[in-house]
């Protein structure tokens, strides 16, 4: 069985060190960064199953970071636990009613996060699982099967329409331009022109179309590229 894999957000080296030395121990994969600008990075690239994060980060901070997951339609229902080194009531509920899961201080009793992580896996149980299941628009990915749905019926792609809409469903509101998306998709091909995006771009227009959804979800930035656009 494969382990679930936790996202560590803390700035403090020694407190890390020891929270993965606790999941690793029994039996969870770890992804450990110190900033939320690292974490978003993660939160982007990788398929995870929760995050233990720190309140009090340099820059973008906990709060931010917390905000920016329940924002993000693949990780609406992903377990979150707070860290902080306050024992305040007030941003405890400041952080249940932002959408946090849990909420813990310093210094971290292990035995309970543990007791806290698997609650949170358990209430999410009935849930959608988003971070193997994107949704949005109408539209989810299950990448364990390569399987797409548009309002719940399945949609027929090619493995490049399916990488593609996968990339552009993982970054609602990014643009990407045709290189880049040649550079991602295509880079084991040489010599295609950045018309092989667009040609692929208006096949998955028509696809969504064809099966009841809305082409226009896929937007043209002119003269640079294509988004997903957000919920």
């Amino acid at each position: 069985m494969k382990s679930k894999v936790v996202l560590l957000v803390d700035d403090d080296p020694s407190i890390q060190k020891l929270l993965k030395a606790a999941l690793e121990k029994n039996g969870y994969t770890t992804m450990p960064c110190s900033s939320g600008e690292a974490a978003l990075e993660k939160l982007e690239q990788n398929d995870l199953d929760a995050v233990i994060l720190d309140v009090v980060l340099p820059n973008m901070d906990g709060w931010d970071v917390l905000k920016w997951i329940r924002n993000y339609p693949s990780y609406k229902h992903l377990p979150v636990i707070m860290l902080t080194c306050k024992d305040s009531e007030i941003e405890t509920v400041l952080g249940l009613e932002m959408g946090a899961d849990d909420y813990l201080s310093k210094p971290v009793r292990y035995h309970e996060l543990m007791a806290r992580l698997k609650k949170a896996f358990k209430k999410n149980e009935g849930l959608p699982n988003c971070t193997k299941m994107l949704c949005i628009h109408g539209i989810e990915i299950d990448h364990d099967s390569r399987a797409v749905y548009l309002n719940k019926v399945l949609l027929p792609l090619t493995y490049r329409e399916f990488e593609l809409l996968t990339l552009l469903v993982k970054n609602p509101g990014k643009v990407f331009t045709r290189d880049h998306l040649l550079d991602l998709l295509w880079h084991d091909e040489q010599f295609l022109e950045t018309r092989t995006v667009d040609v692929h771009i208006r096949r998955l227009r028509k696809k969504l179309q064809d099966h009841g959804g809305n082409p226009d979800i896929i937007e043209t930035i002119r003269s640079i590229g294509y988004r997903m656009i957000s919920v």
